[in-house]
Parts: C-alpha cells; sequence; structure tokens
C-alpha cells in the first residue's frame, strides 16, 4: 500500500507530468519512499563499515555497493509501485532508492553521438527533472527553499546519464540533500534512477565519505568501471532557487 506521502506526491505531479521518453509520473515515486524513511528516523550513531556488498540487478542491468551493516529491501513488497526496485537504508534517516521509469522509447548510441545537439538534449533533461520532480516535492515537504547545485553530464559508452544535486532547507531542524543519478541506458525502453536523500550535517564527515562511495559505485552493468561518476553529492551553494 502507498504511503499518504506517495499519493500526495503522485497527485499533485500528475497534472504536471507529459508522457515522452523523458520522464512520466512513476518517477516522483521515489520520494515518497525517500521522505518516508526521513520522517520516521530515529538518531543512531554511524558505526565503521570495513566490509561492503554489492547489490547487482540483472533485470535492468546496474549494480551498486554499500556498507554491509546497511538495510537493503528489495521493492515492491507486494503489487504496488512494481518499478522500485530496491531502498538502501542507513544511519540517521539516509537512504537510496532505485526506480526504473518505462519510457516506450529507445535511444541508440549512434542516434545520440551523430546529434549535434546532444550537450543541449542532456542539459534540457536535467531542467525537466528538476523542474516536473525535484521542485514539485521541495514543495510538498514544506521546504522553504530549494537550492539547486551541482549539474553533470555523465554520459558514456553505455548511455546517457547524469548527476543532480540539490539542497532543500526546512523551516526546521536539518536542511535535506536530495541527489541523484540518473542513466538512459542506449537501446533500452527505460531509465535508471539512483536517488539519495540524507539530511545534511557538514561535521559527519565519514558519513559524506561513505554516500561519495555508494554514488561513485553506481554502475549500468557493461560500463567502464573508470568511467567518472558524481565525485561527491556536494551541497549546494548556489542561490536558492525561485519556488
Amino acid at each position: 500500500m502507498q504511503s499518504l506521502v506517495e499519493w500526495m506526491i503522485y497527485d499533485t505531479l500528475r497534472p504536471l507530468m507529459k508522457k515522452n521518453w523523458v520522464i512520466s509520473t512513476t518517477v516522483a515515486l521515489w520520494f515518497g519512499s525517500l521522505l518516508l524513511a526521513l520522517a520516521m528516523i530515529r538518531p543512531a550513531a554511524a558505526p565503521a563499515q570495513p566490509k561492503v556488498e554489492e547489490f547487482f540487478d540483472t533485470d535492468y542491468g546496474y549494480f551498486f555497493k554499500y556498507p554491509a551493516g546497511w538495510q537493503i529491501h528489495n521493492l515492491p513488497e507486494g503489487a504496488a509501485n512494481p518499478d522500485l526496485r530496491v531502498m538502501l537504508q542507513g544511519p540517521n534517516g539516509s537512504s537510496f532508492t532505485v526506480v526504473v521509469e518505462k519510457l516506450g522509447k529507445t535511444t541508440t548510441k549512434e542516434d545520440f553521438e551523430s546529434s549535434p545537439d546532444r550537450k543541449k538534449i542532456v542539459d534540457a533533461m536535467m531542467s525537466q527533472i528538476l523542474e516536473q520532480t525535484y521542485k514539485v516535492v521541495s514543495r510538498n515537504m514544506k521546504a522553504k527553499s530549494m537550492t539547486i547545485g551541482e549539474r553533470r553530464d555523465l554520459s558514456n559508452e553505455s548511455g546517457i546519464k547524469f548527476y543532480l544535486a540539490t539542497l532543500h532547507t526546512m523551516p526546521v531542524g536539518k536542511p535535506i540533500v536530495v541527489a541523484g543519478i540518473h542513466a538512459f541506458p542506449f537501446g533500452k525502453d527505460y531509465s535508471v534512477n539512483f536517488v539519495m536523500s540524507a539530511f545534511w550535517d557538514p561535521k559527519d564527515t565519514q558519513g559524506q565519505k561513505t554516500m561519495i562511495a555508494i554514488f561513485n559505485s553506481f554502475r549500468l552493468l557493461g560500463e567502464d568501471q573508470s568511467t567518472e561518476n558524481s565525485g561527491k553529492p556536494d551541497v549546494p551553494a548556489d542561490k536558492p532557487d525561485v519556488k
């Protein structure tokens, strides 16, 4: 059964989304799980994590690494939200969620690389996801402001891929960082979205290193292991975006 937060986000986004190859209403559902996890947190000290586990999804061709002590849940647990694949939960409410978005259209490597406007296409995709998903969710969780930080094009031999980072200032308490790697594998009719949500604590350097390691481990199967990912989930320093 979907949470109330998920339905609120879905109902708000539904009239705004358009059925095209960039994004649809399904993408917004990650945030229901992310915000629910943050709402249910209980403060806990982050233990040392010497061991690392790997998660593979052979159905949709991606994998990532995570600390062995973190809880991982295969989704859906039931018939709801079949495109929500997995949730990884760490200490103090931090979480990563993978959602697969069915697009109904494929893009080939040849078509993308031959387009003289490929950089503009990726930039437009990033802007649309920020506008139609991140901003709406920021309003739904009643953030005072959303600051858009890094936008990095990570496209490579395996597909169109980019990184987005946002910081949401709350009326009370710590700000929330929401960042994501969004991948569109060539020749596939879906996207894979790897999204992090966590309270921002500049003093928690070890926690930041853990988040960076998880983010940088995310790959499409067959993707060059030397390919650079986000580098780090930077805290946005730009001027807060007008909401």
